[in-house]
């Protein structure tokens, strides 16, 4: 008479992460490939410095995505927000910029950044910004006029999803960080290639 096998610890052990694989595979990437609203919300501290070593400067970034997610793509339009100190000290001279407005298109990994309870979303872009600026003479600023600095922008975002157990319209993830943009010139004025990394939060939301 055939007896049944008896699974071994570890053939029970992988059976049992393939069906949990399989079930966050249902919840998050239908068969449907459904276009979801899709909004990523970064706060970070940037860090900013030239290749000629004239530029240096610290800002604060808030930045929004505001698209759609697919099961292995997706498309945005970010916008932008950054404000603080972007000094450039050249032929004597001294200007600052004070703040960098503006944004462009991003495309990202949609829902197949989802993995299980946690996401590892990958962002690529390109900004167009405009950059309110002043030159400082003896410590008196006066306007002078507006950049428009323009590059392209890399963002890793990792974290947590929070209760991503169950059917739903909308999962929500909280995490960090980490992004790079090069501001390869401006439109308006002068600026030299200048790199910028950022550091900071991200929430996740498709």
């Amino acid at each position: 008479r055939p007896t049944a096998t008896v699974p071994t610890e570890a053939e029970s052990a992988a059976e049992e992460d393939e069906a949990i694989a399989a079930m966050y595979r249902g919840l998050y990437r239908p068969g449907s490939n459904p276009g979801r609203f899709n909004v990523v919300v970064r706060a970070a501290y940037a860090v900013a410095g030239s290749v000629d070593n004239t530029v240096s400067g610290r800002l604060g970034l808030l930045s929004a995505d505001l698209g759609q997610s697919f099961n292995k793509f997706g498309y945005a339009l970010t916008l932008v927000a950054q404000v603080g100190s972007l000094d450039r000290v050249a032929d004597g001279q001294r200007t600052q910029t004070v703040a960098l407005l503006g944004g462009g298109p991003t495309l990202s990994l949609g829902r197949l950044a989802l993995l299980q309870r946690g996401f590892l979303d990958l962002r690529v872009g390109y900004d167009f910004l405009v950059g309110p600026t002043r030159r400082v003479t003896d410590g008196v600023a006066q306007s002078d006029g507006v950049r428009a600095p323009h590059g392209p922008r890399l963002a890793l975002n990792m974290g947590l999803m929070s209760n991503p157990a169950r059917p739903r319209r909308l999962f929500h993830g909280f995490g960090l960080s980490i992004g790079y943009q090069a501001l390869l010139g401006s439109f308006r004025g002068d600026l030299p290639v200048t790199n910028v990394l950022q550091f900071g939060v991200v929430y996740w939301g498709g």
